[in-house]
């Protein structure tokens, strides 16, 4: 879908992901990473 300039949009990730990006920061849909997701296969 298509987010209209100025829209809100909430993202929920895992509460073990690894966060990128900092409260208040710019980013741009496409470019932008916000996070990591852990591989928890490689944990095992």
């Amino acid at each position: 879908g298509f987010i209209k300039f100025g829209s809100r949009v909430d993202v929920y990730l895992p509460l073990d992901a690894e966060i990128d990006v900092v409260m208040g920061q710019s980013t741009t849909g496409n470019t932008t990473v916000i996070g990591h997701l852990k591989n928890k296969q490689a944990e095992a």
